[in-house]
C-alpha cells in the first residue's frame, strides 16, 4: 500500500488538479497509477524544454463573427527524422486551406505595397 500522505503524493495531487492532462483522464485510470507514475506523467507534461522557441508569435483575430488564430514558431529543429517524415505525411503543406492562406497573405502584402507606393509617389510630386 502506498503512502498517500507523503509530500510527493501531495505535490503530485496538487499538480494533477491543475493539469489539463489529468483533467482529461478518467478518475478510475488515475486511481490505478502509483505516485511514481503520476510524477513521471507530470514531468513529461510540464517539461519546458520542448516549448522554448526562438520565434513564438501567436495572433488571434475576430473575422466574420468567429475568432481565428495564427501561430508562428521557429527555432532549432529537435524532432527526429522519423517524426519529421510522419509530420510531413500527416500535415502536408500543400492543402487548399494553406494555398488560400498564402494567396491571401501575398495579396495583402502587395495591396499594402501598392498603397505605400501610391502614398510615396504622391509625396514626391510635391
Amino acid at each position: 500500500m502506498e503512502d498517500h500522505d507523503s509530500p510527493v503524493a501531495e505535490a503530485v495531487s496538487r499538480a494533477a488538479h491543475g493539469s489539463w492532462l489529468y483533467s482529461r483522464l478518467p478518475p478510475w485510470f488515475l486511481d490505478t497509477l502509483s505516485d511514481k507514475h503520476k510524477e513521471a506523467l507530470h514531468q513529461a507534461v510540464t517539461d519546458p524544454s520542448w516549448g522554448r522557441h526562438l520565434v513564438n508569435i501567436r495572433i488571434s483575430a475576430p473575422i466574420f463573427r468567429r475568432r481565428y488564430y495564427i501561430t508562428v514558431v521557429g527555432g532549432e529543429e529537435k524532432r527526429t527524422a522519423e517524426r519529421r517524415a510522419h509530420d510531413r505525411h500527416h500535415y502536408p503543406l500543400r492543402t487548399v486551406a494553406n494555398i488560400f492562406f498564402f494567396v491571401g497573405l501575398a495579396t495583402a502584402f502587395y495591396a499594402a505595397a501598392l498603397v505605400a507606393l501610391a502614398l510615396f509617389s504622391a509625396v514626391i510630386e510635391f
